[in-house]
């Protein structure tokens, strides 16, 4: 029976995510980076759970400084297997085992990411809430504006 039971957690368990190693050849901004992966293979990687302000938004720049500063030209492992409608791989970046994606968004660089239902990593949004209270980063302006919604008008209309 034991085994019965063990087989079927093996069988139902969630599949492993896919992780890709590579080392950052360039920080688009504040929450997507260009990772080689190989000699001559790139990949650009959005990074999972967060949103930082955009390059022409207000810390956008100072998101992209943040991230620049601890992983740009440096080996980093990225865990995530899907990717978004710009077939960027959406993943959670690692250096020294540390936590790039929640770095940001302890820092007051990015918003834990709340848009579309997708799954909120509980992580994120009490490091998003302590970086709130303590008025660090993009939190130091009265009423930052989340980059989802600053995106909005510059979408055409349908």
């Amino acid at each position: 029976m034991l085994r019965l039971i063990l087989l079927l957690l093996l069988i139902l368990a969630p599949a492993v995510q896919a992780t890709l190693t590579g080392r950052v050849v360039r920080v688009i901004d504040g929450d997507t980076v260009v990772v080689q992966t190989a000699p001559a293979t790139e990949v650009r990687i959005r990074l999972a759970g967060i949103d930082a302000p955009e390059n022409g938004q207000p810390f956008g720049q100072r998101a992209r400084q943040f991230l620049a500063s601890r992983i740009a030209g440096r080996g980093v492992e990225i865990s995530g297997d899907s990717r978004d409608r710009y077939d960027r791989i959406l993943g959670t970046v690692w250096a020294d085992g540390r936590d790039i994606n929640a770095e940001l968004v302890c820092g007051g660089m990015a918003w834990a990411y709340r848009v579309r239902n997708e799954a909120q990593n509980p992580v994120y949004l009490q490091c998003e809430n302590a970086a709130r209270e303590q008025k660090k980063g993009l939190w130091q302006a009265p009423s930052p504006v989340p980059p989802w919604q600053w995106r909005q008008p510059l979408r055409p209309s349908l």
